[in-house]
């Protein structure tokens, strides 16, 4: 929470209204102390260098308050304001959210405002049941193989049509795009598999971009093409991005690619919503 751009979602407070949403979806989260042996505990009761379960992210009149965890499920837990014996919990706070206080359990609540100064790290883990799942298997491979917009081969990639259908296809949509390299989808079972080939061992840096191309495959110019988004080049087992995307009847395009040409690799890519979809090889 450190990052220049987590300071400007602290600012705004879109990171908390990320963490209000992400609660509501279901997702995991988790938060990291400072870094330090685990066998510092600060005189707070936070220890250091220690990893945390999120269990509840609350706004209740007017107070946005965080329930954590300590794995530990022991006595060491957050002492100042909003633990389980401060003056802040009034009867109607105790009732709102359901508070017991118990010791030695390691559960807690505080404020978002101290879990800034006492937290440096949030995790999220996003779960998604299987029907908001779209995926396709692909390589890049010869011809197919043509690295970043910065080559004149860039177009040939294995590109993608993403188009909403039904009556979602009237309203932006939420979606969460994943690019996976090194694995193979298999049609016989739910789920990966590890792909077996000589390029198990390799990783190459990756990214993907995502465009409006009136139904078509992108042109050798990217710069033709109007950007919804994308992602920058990560030498990394899987990347992702998520973006809001409005309402385009004809459907994007999404180009995903390794950083240069002749780079090959079996991936996936998958596009996670709640909105009918489909996406299709064009």
């Amino acid at each position: 929470m450190r990052s220049p751009q987590a300071q400007l979602d602290l600012a705004s407070g879109r990171l908390w209204s990320q963490l209000l949403h992400f609660k509501q979806e279901g997702f995991l989260l988790g938060a990291g102390s400072p870094s330090g042996s685990d066998a510092h505990i600060s005189s707070s009761g936070i220890v250091q260098g220690h990893a945390y379960s999120i269990l509840q992210v609350r706004e209740v009149d007017g107070h946005k308050l965080i329930q954590i965890r300590n794995p530990w499920a022991n006595e060491v837990e957050w002492n100042g304001p909003w633990s389980d014996s401060s003056p802040e919990w009034t009867e109607r706070m105790k009732h709102k959210l359901m508070h017991v206080p118990q010791s030695k359990n390691g559960v807690f609540w505080m404020s978002w405002q101290d879990f800034q100064i006492h937290f440096r790290s949030i995790y999220v883990c996003r779960v998604y049941p299987p029907e908001m799942r779209y995926s396709v298997h692909g390589q890049w491979r010869g011809y197919n193989a043509g690295g970043c917009q910065d080559y004149d081969s860039w177009h040939q990639n294995p590109q993608y049509r993403l188009r909403v259908t039904g009556r979602d296809a009237l309203y932006p949509v939420h979606v969460f795009i994943t690019l996976t390299q090194g694995v193979g989808f298999s049609r016989k079972t739910n789920g990966f598999r590890n792909y077996q080939s000589s390029h198990d061992s390799s990783m190459f840096y990756i990214g993907m971009r995502i465009l409006k191309t009136q139904g078509c495959r992108a042109a050798y110019n990217i710069y033709m093409h109007e950007s919804a988004g994308g992602t920058d080049y990560v030498n990394s087992r899987e990347i992702s991005c998520e973006l809001v995307l409005d309402p385009y009847p004809k459907g994007y395009t999404i180009v995903p690619t390794t950083i240069h040409p002749g780079e090959e690799a079996p991936f996936v890519l998958s596009v996670f919503s709640k909105a009918s979809i489909r996406l299709e090889a064009v």
